[in-house]
């Protein structure tokens, strides 16, 4: 079925990168700024980057010609996993230009992307911070295959609790392991699973979009970008600590 992002989707490139911002610094900022988030570049992504391990799945499109230069380049969806060295990694649900912001095809790509790349890197452990009264995000996050785990991050009087799965079983669970990038970019799938797709990607999408505004309080996502550093031993899974009791993970971080 063809549909309103079909022929647009079929020019975009996508790649998973390991240092989003010295591989795409001007692109990110023209990316950003059009969602108002410029600032993110220098305040959050790239002191990250250089003290923890990132990846970042990219959407971008290149401009026939001329083939160099300003513009010649511009980023489209970015999706983004801060990596541990024991197996975990923190995510961020995927960032989509303004007009593409029913694309579930490329939401839905650039999770695949992500999560695959993952695997690849020995990653056991993804997780998504949710707002600890969360009923959509929750709901949309146990259908997929994520639990609730032990890490906590309280900020600006919310709390946000970690909910983990294995990538691979978050893949089998989205229905993505088995499918052909070109097709779920192109959304050529029963009505059932782009369905579910869509319910899960608009889910995160809205759930974080408070937080982007200011309004941690009423944000149903915390984005991932967080040094693993802040993190007491144990991680996402609360695992025991050096003494052999469960640490309670808990993260207060400011605006």
């Amino acid at each position: 079925m063809i549909n309103l992002y079909c022929e647009y989707n079929e020019r975009l490139e996508l790649k998973v990168t390991m240092d989003l911002v010295r591989e795409f610094r001007p692109e990110l900022f023209a990316f950003l700024r059009h969602l108002d988030l410029a600032h993110l570049v220098e305040e959050v992504w790239e002191p990250l980057g250089c003290s923890a391990r990132t990846m970042a799945a990219v959407a971008f499109e290149e401009r026939p010609w001329p083939p160099k230069g300003v513009g010649a380049r511009a980023l489209r969806g970015v999706a983004v996993a801060v990596i541990s060295d024991d197996g975990q990694a923190l995510l961020t649900p995927a960032l989509l230009s303004p007009q593409h912001t029913t694309n579930i095809g490329l939401a839905a790509a650039l999770t695949k992307l992500l999560l695959e790349d993952l695997i690849e890197n020995g990653v056991d452990w993804a997780a998504l911070l949710v707002n600890t009264r969360s009923q959509v995000v929750a709901g949309e996050l146990r259908s997929a295959g994520f639990v609730p785990r032990e890490a906590r991050v309280l900020s600006e009087g919310a709390e946000f609790v970690s909910f983990a799965a294995a990538p691979k079983a978050a893949l089998e669970q989205l229905g993505l392991a088995d499918r052909r990038l070109g097709d779920i970019l192109s959304l050529s799938l029963d009505q059932n699973q782009a369905s579910r797709l869509t319910s899960f990607h608009l889910a995160l999408a809205a759930g974080i979009s408070n937080y982007w505004a200011g309004r941690v309080g009423w944000a149903e996502v915390f984005p991932g970008l967080i040094d693993w550093v802040a993190l007491p031993p144990g991680g996402i899974t609360g695992t025991p600590g050096p003494g052999g009791g469960v640490i309670d993970p808990v993260i207060f971080v400011g605006r």
